[in-house]
């Protein structure tokens, strides 16, 4: 009993916190999501009307389908981008300190000037992407990639894409916990570098992976900086993210209710894709 009151004493200032900035937030969105509200005055009940109208709106339709590209391009193209550039340094090549410190530097920067850097790597005129095909002779390829519907979503992914260097630290630390002799023993058995990754270190981290994909889902869902100084969500709502639809709502619209409801829902999608990433891994630890 004494035990069980040292362990609740303990968690307690975590639970409070959480209860302070999380549950009762979250019972407050719940509320103003059925409601019509602007900010100011008394809210007004509307039962679903909210929901109707997000779902019938086009440009929170193109939010979802863009926030779910974010996710997949961070499960299936970041994700094992991270993998590799950990298995790469983990094997301590020459040069490997300085490697790890420049991938993982854009971490520590803040993602709004990260996002005027890469506006002047895609700008039409003066960006270096469309320069550098000039000067290699391809200049026909050049195009306004951040207000062309056709490229805009991937331009604003792009910076994502590239900046490994969070999921690289994560992987590296769980691969060094793995024991050496699994190596070995595997070199004597005549095992490749490849086979030793793939059959060894990948099976020993996927709880890292995991995490990592959690991470992923986490930052896709609440994709901001990127999308809403790059493009504004533009061309004609082509890069617009869910989060950026929120804050239209809210600052633009003055539409608090419908910004509630539609947070909602980028909460829901969260906590599916989060319980399928802990469906996947106990089952695979089975």
């Amino acid at each position: 009993m004494r035990q069980q009151f040292q362990i609740a004493l303990y968690l307690l200032p975590a639970l409070l916190l959480v209860t302070v900035f999380f549950a009762i937030p979250l019972v407050a969105i719940i509320a103003l999501s059925a409601t019509a509200w602007v900010g100011i005055g008394v809210p007004r009940f509307v039962g679903l009307g909210n929901f109707l109208t997000l779902f019938s709106d086009p440009a929170f339709l193109l939010a979802i389908r863009n926030t779910m590209v974010w996710v997949v391009v961070g499960a299936f193209i970041h994700t094992p981008l991270c993998v590799l550039v950990a298995l790469v340094v983990a094997r301590k090549p020459p040069g490997w300190k300085i490697f790890r410190t420049v991938l993982f530097l854009p971490n520590i920067i803040s993602g709004t000037a990260l996002a005027l850097l890469w506006y002047f790597v895609f700008h039409v005129s003066l960006g270096i992407l469309n320069g550098g095909l000039a000067a290699v002779g391809l200049k026909s390829l050049a195009r306004n990639w951040l207000f062309d519907p056709d490229t805009a979503l991937a331009a604003t992914l792009t910076p994502w894409i590239v900046y490994v260097g969070f999921g690289m630290v994560l992987f590296l630390t769980q691969i060094s916990t793995i024991p050496q002799e699994y190596y070995e023993a595997a070199k004597i058995d005549g095992a490749s570098t490849f086979r030793q990754d793939w059959s060894i270190t990948i099976p020993l981290i996927r709880r890292a992976i995991a995490l990592q994909l959690i991470f992923v889902v986490g930052y896709a869902l609440r994709s901001f900086e990127y999308p809403f100084i790059m493009t504004s969500g533009g061309p004609a709502n082509s890069s617009i993210t869910l989060s950026l639809y929120i804050y239209r709502q809210m600052i633009t619209a003055h539409q608090y209710g419908l910004a509630m409801a539609a947070g909602l829902i980028t909460i829901l999608i969260g906590v599916v894709f989060v319980a399928g990433v802990f469906w996947a891994l106990r089952r695979a630890e089975r």
